[in-house]
Protein backbone atom coordinates (compact mmCIF):
# COMPACT_ATOMS: atom_id res chain seq x y z
CA UNK A 1 0.00 0.00 0.00
CA UNK A 2 2.84 2.33 0.76
CA UNK A 3 4.70 2.26 -2.84
CA UNK A 4 0.86 2.80 -4.15
CA UNK A 5 0.69 5.71 -2.23
CA UNK A 6 4.41 6.68 -2.88
CA UNK A 7 3.58 6.22 -6.55
CA UNK A 8 0.83 8.75 -6.50
CA UNK A 9 2.48 11.26 -4.46
CA UNK A 10 5.55 11.07 -6.87
CA UNK A 11 3.39 11.30 -9.91
CA UNK A 12 1.87 14.37 -8.35
CA UNK A 13 5.39 15.87 -8.15
CA UNK A 14 6.25 15.50 -11.50
CA UNK A 15 2.44 17.18 -12.65
CA UNK A 16 3.19 20.01 -10.59
CA UNK A 17 7.32 20.28 -12.08
CA UNK A 18 6.31 18.92 -15.37
CA UNK A 19 3.58 21.86 -15.57
CA UNK A 20 6.25 24.57 -14.08
CA UNK A 21 9.25 23.17 -16.44
CA UNK A 22 6.59 22.66 -19.72
CA UNK A 23 8.50 19.27 -19.82
CA UNK A 24 6.01 16.24 -19.31
CA UNK A 25 8.68 13.85 -20.16
CA UNK A 26 9.75 12.94 -16.47
CA UNK A 27 6.41 11.74 -15.87
CA UNK A 28 6.88 8.12 -17.48
CA UNK A 29 9.08 7.17 -14.10
CA UNK A 30 5.64 6.22 -12.69
CA UNK A 31 3.17 6.63 -15.14
CA UNK A 32 2.20 5.04 -19.25
CA UNK A 33 3.69 7.24 -21.60
CA UNK A 34 -0.15 7.36 -22.83
CA UNK A 35 -0.93 9.15 -19.64
CA UNK A 36 2.26 11.30 -19.77
CA UNK A 37 1.53 11.97 -23.10
CA UNK A 38 -2.46 13.10 -21.93
CA UNK A 39 -0.43 15.92 -19.51
CA UNK A 40 1.82 17.01 -22.43
CA UNK A 41 -1.23 17.91 -24.61
CA UNK A 42 -2.91 20.04 -22.20
CA UNK A 43 0.40 21.29 -21.42
CA UNK A 44 1.02 22.17 -24.93
CA UNK A 45 -2.37 24.05 -24.99
CA UNK A 46 -2.03 26.31 -21.95
CA UNK A 47 1.60 27.26 -23.70
CA UNK A 48 -0.28 27.76 -26.62
CA UNK A 49 -2.77 30.25 -25.05
CA UNK A 50 0.91 31.85 -23.69
CA UNK A 51 0.47 30.25 -20.10
CA UNK A 52 1.97 28.31 -17.68
CA UNK A 53 0.80 26.71 -14.83
CA UNK A 54 1.90 26.97 -11.34
CA UNK A 55 0.00 24.66 -8.72
CA UNK A 56 0.75 23.46 -5.26
CA UNK A 57 -0.90 20.08 -3.49
CA UNK A 58 -1.77 21.38 -0.56
CA UNK A 59 -3.16 18.30 0.91
CA UNK A 60 -3.78 14.23 -0.41
CA UNK A 61 -5.63 12.21 1.62
CA UNK A 62 -6.34 8.04 0.64
CA UNK A 63 -10.06 7.94 0.60
CA UNK A 64 -9.90 3.94 -0.94
CA UNK A 65 -7.12 1.71 -1.98
CA UNK A 66 -8.78 -1.49 -3.46
CA UNK A 67 -6.19 -4.12 -4.68
CA UNK A 68 -8.26 -6.28 -6.30
CA UNK A 69 -5.43 -8.36 -7.67
CA UNK A 70 -1.53 -8.63 -6.62
CA UNK A 71 -0.52 -6.35 -9.48
CA UNK A 72 -3.15 -3.58 -9.83
CA UNK A 73 -4.89 -0.87 -7.71
CA UNK A 74 -7.33 1.80 -7.97
CA UNK A 75 -6.76 4.74 -5.60
CA UNK A 76 -9.42 6.90 -4.80
CA UNK A 77 -7.74 10.52 -3.27
CA UNK A 78 -9.18 13.97 -2.14
CA UNK A 79 -6.37 16.34 -3.23
CA UNK A 80 -6.73 20.23 -2.18
CA UNK A 81 -4.76 22.19 -4.98
CA UNK A 82 -3.49 26.13 -5.17
CA UNK A 83 -3.23 27.03 -9.44
CA UNK A 84 -1.63 29.98 -10.48
CA UNK A 85 -1.72 30.63 -14.43
CA UNK A 86 1.32 32.59 -15.02
CA UNK A 87 0.97 34.84 -18.85
CA UNK A 88 4.43 33.54 -20.30
CA UNK A 89 5.06 36.93 -22.09
CA UNK A 90 4.71 39.18 -18.75
CA UNK A 91 5.71 36.97 -16.30
CA UNK A 92 2.24 38.22 -14.50
CA UNK A 93 -0.70 36.29 -12.90
CA UNK A 94 -3.32 35.65 -15.27
CA UNK A 95 -5.53 33.84 -12.63
CA UNK A 96 -4.97 32.15 -9.80
CA UNK A 97 -7.52 29.46 -7.74
CA UNK A 98 -6.48 28.66 -4.16
CA UNK A 99 -8.01 25.91 -1.83
CA UNK A 100 -9.33 24.22 -5.15
CA UNK A 101 -10.55 20.46 -3.71
CA UNK A 102 -10.40 17.13 -6.05
CA UNK A 103 -11.53 14.05 -5.55
CA UNK A 104 -9.23 12.07 -7.80
CA UNK A 105 -9.52 7.98 -9.15
CA UNK A 106 -5.77 6.23 -9.76
CA UNK A 107 -5.29 3.66 -11.65
CA UNK A 108 -1.94 1.71 -11.34
CA UNK A 109 -0.51 -1.70 -12.27
CA UNK A 110 2.60 -3.19 -10.99
CA UNK A 111 5.46 -3.42 -14.04
CA UNK A 112 8.67 -5.15 -13.62
CA UNK A 113 8.37 -4.80 -9.23
CA UNK A 114 7.35 -0.76 -9.51
CA UNK A 115 3.92 0.34 -10.03
CA UNK A 116 2.69 2.19 -12.54
CA UNK A 117 0.07 4.82 -13.34
CA UNK A 118 -1.98 3.73 -16.42
CA UNK A 119 -5.40 6.20 -15.89
CA UNK A 120 -6.24 9.12 -14.17
CA UNK A 121 -9.89 10.23 -14.10
CA UNK A 122 -11.50 12.99 -12.07
CA UNK A 123 -14.39 12.34 -9.99
CA UNK A 124 -15.18 15.54 -8.68
CA UNK A 125 -14.24 19.30 -7.94
CA UNK A 126 -15.21 21.83 -5.99
CA UNK A 127 -13.95 25.32 -5.85
CA UNK A 128 -13.73 27.11 -2.89
CA UNK A 129 -11.82 30.34 -3.32
CA UNK A 130 -10.80 32.15 -6.30
CA UNK A 131 -8.72 34.83 -5.70
CA UNK A 132 -8.38 36.38 -9.41
CA UNK A 133 -11.16 35.75 -12.13
CA UNK A 134 -10.34 34.74 -14.92
CA UNK A 135 -10.05 37.74 -17.68
CA UNK A 136 -11.38 38.50 -20.43
CA UNK A 137 -9.68 38.53 -23.89
CA UNK A 138 -10.46 41.33 -26.70
CA UNK A 139 -9.56 41.00 -30.12
CA UNK A 140 -5.92 42.68 -29.75
CA UNK A 141 -5.33 39.56 -27.11
CA UNK A 142 -5.42 41.91 -24.18
CA UNK A 143 -6.94 40.73 -21.08
CA UNK A 144 -9.22 42.68 -18.95
CA UNK A 145 -10.28 41.47 -15.52
CA UNK A 146 -14.14 42.20 -14.72
CA UNK A 147 -13.93 42.07 -10.93
CA UNK A 148 -16.44 39.06 -11.37
CA UNK A 149 -15.68 36.08 -9.43
CA UNK A 150 -17.47 32.51 -9.66
CA UNK A 151 -16.73 30.47 -6.95
CA UNK A 152 -18.90 27.72 -8.54
CA UNK A 153 -16.89 27.67 -11.66
CA UNK A 154 -15.56 24.38 -13.54
CA UNK A 155 -12.36 22.96 -12.53
CA UNK A 156 -9.02 25.20 -13.11
CA UNK A 157 -6.92 23.64 -16.15
CA UNK A 158 -4.60 21.63 -14.37
CA UNK A 159 -6.01 18.32 -13.34
CA UNK A 160 -6.69 15.75 -16.86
Amino acid sequence: MQQVQGTIRRYNQLLIDGYRKMNMNPLQEVATPEQAEKLYFHMAALGEGRLRLDSTLKNISFVNIDMAKPDEATVVTRETWDYTHVNLNTGGKFDEEKDFVYEMKYTLKRRDGRWIITNVATLGGKSTNTVIPWPVIDRRRNAKHTGHTDAGAAAPAGRP
